[in-house]
């Protein structure tokens, strides 16, 4: 097997094992201490978290090796094509860089705010 297959292998299996540890974990942590009966996370939920994970399996690694190096590097000429104007240097450098990369279930279900950049 090829290295970047070995990669995709171990990305698929540590997707799969979030989905399936997540709520898990949520329904240890979330049981009554009374002993009584709580309800199971509904499809909907479960299908969030999916959603969730599958999202930032593509959105992560597009954030952090595209959008940021290239915001960088646009902000770095900006810089000096302006002749050390920092202002437009530092929003492109935010812009690319900041922001959300790991999406949650509660941004799946708009529960949660997806902010591309962080705002100012």
């Amino acid at each position: 097997m090829t290295r970047w297959g070995m990669v995709g292998c171990l990305a698929a299996l540590g997707a799969a094992v979030m989905v399936l540890a997540g709520p898990a974990a949520g329904w240890a942590q979330g049981a009554t201490p009374a002993g009584g009966e709580r309800p199971g996370p509904t499809g909907r939920a479960v299908t969030a978290g999916v959603g969730a994970v599958a999202g930032t399996v593509v959105y992560a690694p597009f954030k952090a090796f595209i959008l940021c190096p290239f915001g960088a590097l646009a902000a770095g000429a900006t810089y000096a094509v302006t002749g050390g104007e920092k202002e437009t240097a530092h929003y492109l450098l935010r812009l690319g860089c900041t922001g959300t990369y790991l999406i949650s279930p509660a941004m799946v279900q708009g529960q949660e705010a997806f902010r591309r950049y962080d705002e100012r």
